[in-house]
């Protein structure tokens, strides 16, 4: 079962373009759920020091200093990656992405949303339904101007019992009453509404079951990796659905004809490194994953270096991601030169590769994509061409800034 702190560092979709929260909304729940997101803001980098930094708060992760990282630490990372990023304003606003006011409700949606996967897994399973087959929508946390959500619920489609709002675990309501499309709290930014289970004899006595029931066996949450693919069926891949995921996506998304569906490079490159750590935790010296993750088309500036593979996406081998995974990610094979990646930073092999810093030519025809991470040490992504106009990835890892 996969902790808080784990399902952030999962998230594998990062915004590159402006997108307002109305917008937002549009969005399938499995991009969602799959997504780290923050409206208004297109700097990768600075989305990538979010997601760090709440996955760090929740896993009680130490800081250089041996301290176990606070909040207001936090806070102060997400204020300074702003302002070196260049899209602190100098207000307190909410609409301001330096602001300490923004960064609380980028810590609380996110941490939220993955502490309510968690909460929500341990709920839907067999037993659990068994016991408490129902669950009621309650005020968690008092507000100064309370939303009616007895009104939104009855508005949704769901019934009141006893006045209350009690409905079966995997009633529709749940999803219809939620903001970001997801049966499980939050429900909407900053809402102050959680879930209470309800028992079976409750449930009995509200009329919100007969006596006698038995929950399906199948839990109606899905697994976190599950429905990303699934949940974004298109009509095909010049669809306006696509083109407005692009224009937020960019390159970050790919259209499998086969399926008929839209696939995200980080969700892939995730997945891939997943099975390869479960490889390795088996204590397997080669890989068996057949997979091979792509990000997308080469950016200007490596066209512009190397001419003639505009079409060309890179596809990342298993086995030169196994190695990566050896040498750069936990503790690196150079500590004297590098800094060690962790898992989820093999994700921004798509942004580096799309928006590098600088391209060079390195030894033996490959060449070097470098990018400044939010930490200010450098990302160094290494490819080459084939004689057929194929790329080829070799490693990916972060150098240390130079003092």
């Amino acid at each position: 079962m996969l902790t808080p702190s784990e399902i952030i560092a999962r998230k594998s979709l990062v915004l590159q373009g402006e997108m307002s929260s109305a917008d937002w909304e549009i969005m399938s729940a499995a991009v969602k759920e799959r997504a780290f997101f923050s409206s208004r803001v297109a700097s990768a980098n600075f989305l990538d020091v979010c997601q760090a930094k709440i996955s760090d708060l929740l896993a009680d992760a130490r800081n250089s200093d041996g301290a176990i990282t606070s909040r207001a630490e936090v806070v102060s990372a997400i204020m300074r990656a702003a302002r070196e990023e260049g899209i602190a304003f100098g207000t307190n606003r909410l609409s301001d992405p330096g602001s300490e006011a923004r960064a609380n409700v980028i810590i609380d949606t996110n941490a939220s949303m993955a502490a309510g996967y968690v909460q929500a897994e341990i709920a839907n399973t067999y037993g659990a339904r068994l016991a408490f087959p129902a669950q009621e929508l309650v005020r968690i946390e008092e507000r100064e101007k309370p939303r009616d959500w007895r009104r939104k619920w009855v508005e949704s489609g769901g019934k009141l019992c006893a006045g209350r709002m009690v409905a079966v675990k995997g009633d529709p309501i749940w999803t219809a009453i939620s903001r970001f499309g997801l049966p499980y709290p939050p429900f909407d930014y900053n809402s102050g509404m959680g879930v209470d289970a309800v028992s079976y004899d409750e449930a009995v006595a509200l009329g919100v079951i007969d006596d006698g029931y038995q929950p399906p066996k199948e839990s109606p949450l899905k697994e976190f990796n599950d429905g990303l693919e699934a949940g974004m069926k298109v009509s095909g891949p010049r669809s306006a659905q696509v083109q407005k995921l692009k224009e937020i996506f960019g390159d970050q998304i790919q259209y499998n004809a086969h399926t008929k569906s839209l696939r995200f490079d980080g969700a892939m490159i995730h997945n891939v490194v997943a099975q390869l750590q479960d490889e390795m935790a088996k204590g397997l010296k080669n890989t068996g994953v057949k997979a091979k993750p792509s990000v997308g088309r080469p950016s200007a500036l490596f066209n512009a270096k190397v001419p003639g593979v505009e079409d060309s996406n890179l596809r990342l081998s298993p086995s030169n991601l196994w190695h990566t995974l050896q040498d750069h990610v936990g503790i690196d094979k150079d500590p004297g030169n590098n800094v060690a990646l962790s898992a989820r930073e093999l994700g921004m092999i798509g942004h580096v590769w799309r928006s590098p810093d600088s391209v060079a030519p390195a030894d033996d025809g490959v060449w070097e994509l470098a990018k400044v991470a939010a930490d200010g040490n450098i990302y160094r992504l290494f490819v080459s061409v084939e004689p057929n106009g194929g790329l080829v990835f070799h490693t990916f890892y972060k150098k240390k800034r130079k003092k």
